[in-house]
């Protein structure tokens, strides 16, 4: 290849190559740009729908764990992967009563309080402060209402709710729910396939829901592909509703929710993974005492792992009876939950409600009765069914 001199400017400006040295070189093609973070978002969605839940802190599972920390990270990012968060894995949650409770937690740790979470459940002063005012018009242990953050939810799950007109008749319904899941007729079961069932129930965010009606098929667009959609009108146990989109709800039901078996018989049907652990009970004394007889609504609420009527079949003769008989109002079944919390918890939160005097027995012996309370029973039955939902929703 020749070599050219130039020995002034004007000899490389009347080089007849000229054109071709100062020609612009051709550009090379622009590489394409991978968005990393829809990517991983990609990768934890997949990993969500084979598992059928969230990612934990695992320690034992290194590949969990690194679920866990990306999408940690990734909703931070939220307003921007808000189009391509299919499953609603993003959104903001609500900080509800049972995230308010763990933070209580944390702080009497470090206080030297509670320990655990099943410190609390034995204590109660946190989990159940709602029943403060018992004579409130309602219990509600999954009332969300009282600590929020806002939600953001490109589905259209975020819709205002609003008041039920009516509502008595569905506060009869979860009622009769409560009471249903306490004694073992119902159960709560995994969420899956995000199939919602017209007037089925759920459990959202530690609240009950049921599925009132739904809306006309709409289609909707979504990375270059479209589907149906359509409105759904929920109604939740704290007396609001709201119509939220079908897939907006099933996405926060896949992370965050389960769903509530049917009643296929009368009857408890224990499984192979089910134990039962005894029977609640509220029984009436039919003491002639007038220290006793006197008072209204007076019932001693307890528990046995055996039967209730062998439970109480030598009451004249002990002092937790009053030495008299008594009569069974109420008992409750149930199943897997530990027996020694249960019947804590309910004792403590009937506090408030405790007999607090002493008596002479027939035998001149002065008591003072223990798990006696004064009390309307149906506050009873409500709050029972209430802590038994509870502590069965958290396993």
């Amino acid at each position: 290849m020749e070599i050219k001199e130039y020995r002034s400017i004007d000899d490389i400006l009347n080089d007849p190559d000229l054109d071709d040295l100062i020609e612009p070189v051709e550009e090379s093609k622009k590489r394409v740009s991978v968005n990393y973070d829809v990517k991983s978002l990609q990768e934890i969605e997949e990993w969500v729908r084979k598992n059928n839940r969230m990612p934990q802190n695992s320690r034992n599972d290194l590949k969990e764990r690194s679920m866990y920390h990306k999408l940690l990270g990734l909703k931070r990012k939220g307003n921007e992967l808000k189009e391509y968060d299919s499953l609603g894995l993003l959104v903001e949650e609500e900080y509800t009563a049972y995230d308010k409770l763990k933070d209580e937690i944390k702080k009497d740790v470090n206080g030297g309080g509670f320990n655990s979470l099943d410190d609390v459940l034995n204590d109660d002063s946190v989990l159940f402060e709602d029943l403060d005012d018992v004579d409130s018009e309602e219990i509600n242990f999954f009332n969300t209402t009282k600590v929020t953050r806002k939600q953001r939810n490109g589905s259209g799950a975020n819709v205002k709710r609003n008041q039920v007109d009516d509502f008595s008749e569905y506060k009869k319904m979860f009622k009769q729910v409560q009471r249903e899941l306490a004694s073992g007729l119902r159960k709560f079961i995994p969420f899956k396939n995000y199939n919602i069932v017209l007037h089925h129930y759920y459990l959202l965010k530690n609240q009950l829901i049921y599925i009132e009606s739904f809306g006309e098929d709409v289609q909707k667009y979504d990375r270059n592909r479209k589907y149906d959609d359509r409105r759904v009108h929920v109604v939740y146990e704290n007396g609001t509703e709201n119509n939220v989109w079908y897939h907006g709800l099933g996405a926060s039901l896949y992370g965050r929710g389960k769903a509530i078996s049917d009643i296929e018989t009368g009857e408890v049907n224990l499984t192979g993974d089910d134990y039962r652990t005894g029977y609640i009970y509220v029984l009436k004394s039919l003491s002639e005492d007038p220290q006793i007889a006197n008072i209204k609504s007076l019932y001693k609420i307890g528990f046995t792992k055996n039967s209730v009527r062998q439970r109480i079949a030598n009451a004249e003769n002990e002092s937790t009876y009053l030495y008299a008989p008594v009569k069974v109002v109420e008992q409750f079944q149930v199943i897997n939950l530990d027996p020694g919390k249960l019947e804590t918890t309910i004792h403590h939160v009937l506090e408030d409600y405790k007999l607090d005097i002493s008596i002479k027995a027939p035998n001149g012996k002065v008591i003072t009765p223990r798990e006696w309370f004064v009390i309307d029973l149906p506050k009873v039955e409500e709050i029972v069914n209430a802590i038994v939902t509870k502590l069965q929703s958290e396993q």
